[in-house]
């Protein structure tokens, strides 16, 4: 028999956003980390810091308090009563075991071939291509042999600093902030509603427009699965999943655990 969905289903019509709204509110956390990667990047990568640290930091000091400022306000404007921070993420459907099993976890393992294998052959063709043009301080081309070339000292700074900003704090950001509060307030498109949100969570990534069609292409699937459960916490389990398994790849590169590819 299926549960009382009671205290986890859509918010009221009025709590539904407008497609233009929607949209603008995806994208909009970006502007500001874009403009704080520039800025962070001119000052950095002159001083020997490859532009990633500039990237995290921006997530950081940028993307994170943007990103829930947005959700506190709008939670605030709809809200005739008292509210509390669970009332931005109405989607918090119980997930079964056999969910994470069967679905999650080969989710997260095809994330994590999109993020390490197929993503950056799409970036490298689309900074050869169309972005040739972009100067080699900004983009964040794949490169494996990034922590070979940097002071170990330095490495330990990207090592511990990916794992709070990329994972931690930003991957966890990223998914209430898209799948958590944004695509509940979207569901009033129907089955179209994930696969915009991936899209636009793809164009929300302005540092790096070249990825789009990757960003997209792996988003695409657990979009789906957090709309068909009406959980967030499944996206969770896969965004962060994913990104902790790339840290620990990143982990054993760092540490000459394993040799990056030829």
């Amino acid at each position: 028999m299926k549960s009382s969905a009671a205290t986890t289903v859509l918010p009221e019509a009025a709590s539904q956003l407008p497609l233009g709204r929607a949209a603008l509110l995806q994208v909009l956390p970006g502007v500001p980390t874009l403009l704080a990667y520039v800025v962070l990047a001119a000052i950095l990568v002159p001083r020997g810091w490859p532009n990633i640290l500039a990237l995290m930091l921006a997530v950081l000091l940028a993307e994170v308090p943007v990103s829930w400022t947005i959700m506190v306000r709008q939670v605030r404007r709809e809200s005739e009563r008292r509210f509390t921070l669970a009332d931005a993420f109405p989607w918090r459907e119980r997930i079964p075991f056999w969910v994470y099993l069967v679905v999650g976890v080969p989710l997260v393992l095809l994330s994590m071939i999109m993020i390490a294998a197929v993503g950056p052959a799409i970036d490298r063709a689309l900074l050869a291509g169309p972005f040739g043009w972009v100067p080699e301080w900004f983009a964040m081309r794949p490169d494996p042999e990034l922590f070979a070339t940097l002071p170990r000292g330095r490495v330990h700074v990207i090592w511990a600093l990916m794992l709070v900003s990329f994972v931690l704090v930003g991957g966890v950001t990223q998914e209430l902030y898209s799948r958590g509060f944004l695509l509940p307030r979207m569901a009033g498109l129907g089955a179209g509603a994930p696969a915009l949100n991936a899209a636009l969570f793809a164009m929300f990534h302005l540092v790096a427009p070249w990825s789009w069609p990757a960003f997209f292409l792996m988003t695409l699937p657990w979009a789906y699965v957090v709309w068909w459960r009406r959980s967030v916490k499944i996206g969770l389990f896969i965004h962060v999943g994913m990104l902790f398994l790339q840290w620990l790849l990143l982990t054993a590169l760092a540490f000459g655990i394993v040799e990056p590819p030829a």
